[in-house]
């Protein structure tokens, strides 16, 4: 019974987390700073976060979440964020819980590769929808996009990591 409630708890803390990170992006202007010329998009590191320090069933409530955010403001195309996000937190807590270890470097490791999917994954169904983009401002963009979010993921693997071990306490 105890660890059921402690499970729930980690769940809610984390939304929770998502959520705050969200609000800052959105409600403050967070999202609109550039670093690098490239727009600053701390979102996508929680989930890679999350999966990281939990097991895949947690990481992927996570990445509903955050792409449920992700289509509440109005990016992509509805319904496919969420999916991406939760089925990309589901293997990354797989692959952390079976090769990777709860630190920095594989939270960079996720959060990069997870990005390069994504945007990779854009561009590709952008060319078969006809929409195709130069080559090259996209190519800058998607990697400025993700070594902005290299830099500053230590505020978000920080805060989770605490999280993390707070409730390993709690066991």
């Amino acid at each position: 019974m105890q660890r059921d409630r402690t499970t729930t708890y980690k769940v809610v803390f984390y939304l929770l987390f998502v959520l705050i990170v969200y609000l800052l992006e959105t409600a403050t202007g967070l999202g609109s700073l550039n670093l690098f010329g490239a727009r600053l998009d701390l979102l996508f590191s929680v989930p890679a976060a999350v999966a990281l320090m939990e097991n895949p069933a947690i990481g992927a409530a996570a990445g509903l979440f955050t792409g449920i955010l992700y289509d509440l403001s109005g990016t992509g195309v509805e319904g496919i964020l969420p999916l991406y996000f939760m089925l990309f937190a589901t293997f990354a807590g797989a692959i952390s819980g079976r090769y990777l270890r709860r630190i920095w470097p594989s939270h960079l490791l996720l959060t990069a590769g997870g990005m390069l999917l994504l945007r990779g994954l854009q561009f590709v169904f952008a060319a078969l929808a006809g929409r195709a983009y130069p080559m090259i401002p996209f190519l800058q963009s998607m990697y400025g996009e993700i070594l902005a979010a290299v830099v500053l993921s230590p505020f978000i693997y920080l805060p989770t990591l605490l999280l993390a071990r707070r409730f390993d306490r709690m066991k």
